[in-house]
């Protein structure tokens, strides 16, 4: 499972595959924007390299088509260290060969020359197009033996499961049961229709046929007859008019495209199924690669197709913007993508063997998936003290987004850039190692006291700290900051957020003591946010502290606004510590 924002490298790492793999056919065309710098010169080139495992049985002597002098080298890889050995050993165990996919732009045609070949060493590779390169190549038959499928994310043709479809005729082939005798009773149908049903001869149009007939008596010799039929008559152009029809209970038969796009959208992982299915029967391997398979589906489908893939195929790699999906899938396989200044990096949210998790990250990586997995798709991840911070930053973000105006389509809003991990007990620390160990900017808010202080103590020692650290004022909690926001049209917001809490409020000191004694009260966060939000004055007071965290969290080095201060004490060139200053 590969998880990540926009532009991560998802997509990337997928199209690679299908590139190494010899599916060409389901991308784009490789072109100058494909090189870095979208401008390659003569040595520019594409470099990609696979180890492929799992040969069965686990001997070189079984797979000559793989192994061979004229193939690939045999070599041996550790399951667990990820790493490869010439010769087995106690922990080099499983068969495996590197293949390599490379790929050059020619100046003169204005085209990517591509090649595919089995990989000796990679340390003394060199130019695969270099005049001494003596590369095997890889023929497409040894390649269609991993049986690698590709599902792209734009998969909107309703026309999958028909003959104009390569793949659907390539699973009636497999199957070999080409409906060869009904095509050509519906050929022949159609090429010669009974008489009284053929087009040319129905009221409206006999009249024009037959005047184009009498011009071409007069102009050919041949006297050749018009005739209207509904295809070309041969056997392909019966098969390309042939579209797929659905039905639902007693209701019409109806076209796919006048389906839901959900339906349309599942065509092509039904056909891949049945694909599959096929190569199973005859022992063959099937690994399945699919962009986003929650694309028009709703989450119950999602759960039961994501299962049944991973149940049936050897091998699945999925990309998602989905939490729901990507919590479908193993911590240790469920890999974060990020990609900063041209670096992609992919990291497992927890090691296959991992020193043991805390009861606090188990918790994350376990029954809070979901949520790690969307506060990790953001620019920044930001780990609060407690659940209740979590809670008030989400309710004032949502209330603050449901009263925006057309002027407020540019402000950077902290929920668009900062995803904000729930956080129990304050288990920063904990929290913070997870974080840590898949997102390069982790940031961490804690209150202004000395427990506060405590967790930033504990944090800051770590290798490397938190990017950006930012502390509420000396005695304050996130409740505080809820009662400054207040503060901005204080007199008539003490009587809305009573009235709609019950309560009778005469002053800020008795709404912080109120909303400290309902920290965990999730009705409390909502109903005095959307109250809060309703107030003009409080809503321009929260976009300037959401926007200025936002500022700090993502720039910290450059960070420049009256809201926050720099802690000079405590910051370094890793690690840039803030503390909020209310105006007076």
């Amino acid at each position: 499972m590969l998880v990540g924002p926009n532009n991560s490298g998802k997509t990337t790492i997928i199209e690679t595959l299908a590139l190494l793999f010899g599916r060409d056919r389901l991308l784009r065309r490789l072109t100058e924007h494909d090189f870095h710098g979208s401008a390659p010169d003569e040595p520019a080139r594409i470099l990609c390299i696979a180890i492929l495992t799992g040969f069965t049985p686990n001997d070189p002597h079984h797979h000559s088509s793989w192994f061979s002098p004229e193939r690939g080298v045999e070599k041996w890889f550790d399951p667990t260290a990820k790493t490869l050995r010439a010769a087995p050993d106690a922990q080099h165990t499983d068969l495996a060969v590197q293949i390599g996919f490379a790929a050059r732009f020619d100046l003169d045609e204005l085209e990517a020359e591509t090649i595919r070949f089995f990989v000796d060493d990679e340390a003394t590779l060199g130019d695969p197009f270099g005049e001494d390169a003596h590369l095997r190549t890889i023929h497409t038959k040894v390649l269609q033996e991993l049986g690698f499928f590709l599902v792209p994310a734009s998969r909107t043709w309703d026309r999958w499961i028909s003959f104009s479809s390569e793949l659907f005729r390539r699973v009636v082939a497999t199957r070999g049961d080409m409906p060869a005798h009904a095509v050509r009773a519906e050929r022949e149908r159609l090429w010669m229709p009974p008489q009284g049903e053929r087009l040319e001869d129905q009221p409206g149009l006999s009249e024009i046929v037959g005047a184009a007939n009498d011009e071409l008596r007069a102009l050919m010799a041949s006297a050749p007859k018009l005739q209207l039929r509904l295809t070309a008559t041969d056997s392909d152009s019966v098969l390309e008019s042939v579209v797929p029809h659905f039905v639902q209970g007693t209701g019409p038969t109806l076209p796919s495209q006048r389906q839901g796009t959900g339906l349309v959208s599942l065509q092509s992982l039904l056909l891949l199924m049945q694909f599959g299915k096929a190569r199973a029967e005859t022992g063959q391997s099937f690994v399945l690669a699919v962009e986003e398979p929650e694309l028009h589906i709703q989450p119950s489908q999602q759960k039961r197709l994501v299962n049944r893939l991973n149940a049936l195929c050897n091998q699945t790699i999925v990309t998602t913007h989905s939490p729901i999906v990507a919590a479908m899938f193993p911590a240790p396989d469920t890999l974060f993508i990020e990609t900063r200044e041209g670096v992609l990096n992919a990291k497992p949210l927890m090691d296959p063997v991992p020193a043991q998790p805390t009861n606090h990250q188990q918790h994350l990586l376990f029954a809070w998936r979901q949520k790690l997995v969307a506060a990790l798709m953001h620019e920044c991840v930001l780990i609060p003290e407690g659940v209740s911070d979590v809670a008030w930053l989400e309710a004032l973000q949502t209330a603050l987004e449901l009263h925006q105006g057309w002027q407020d389509a540019g402000a950077p809003l902290l929920s668009t850039f900062v995803g904000v991990v729930p956080t129990i007990d304050a288990k920063v620390a904990d929290t913070f190692a997870v974080v840590r160990a898949v997102h390069a900017r982790p940031c961490i808010l804690v209150d202004g006291d000395n427990d506060g202080r405590a967790y930033f103590d504990a944090v800051k020692t770590i290798n490397p700290p938190p990017r950006s650290v930012v502390f509420w004022p000396q005695g304050w909690a996130m409740e505080h900051v809820v009662s400054w926001i207040v503060g901005a049209d204080e007199a008539a917001m003490l009587v809305a957020l009573g009235t709609a809490r019950g309560q009778t409020f005469a002053n800020a000191q008795a709404l912080i003591a109120y909303l400290l004694g309902q920290k965990s009260y999730a009705p409390t966060h909502e109903s005095a946010a959307i109250t809060l939000m309703a107030s003009a004055p409080c809503r321009t007071r929260a976009v300037q502290l959401l926007n200025a965290m936002c500022v700090v969290l993502r720039d910290p080095a450059n960070a420049n606004t009256p809201l926050f201060i720099r802690v000079a004490a405590d910051s370094t060139a890793d690690m840039h510590v803030f503390q909020f200053v209310p105006p007076p």
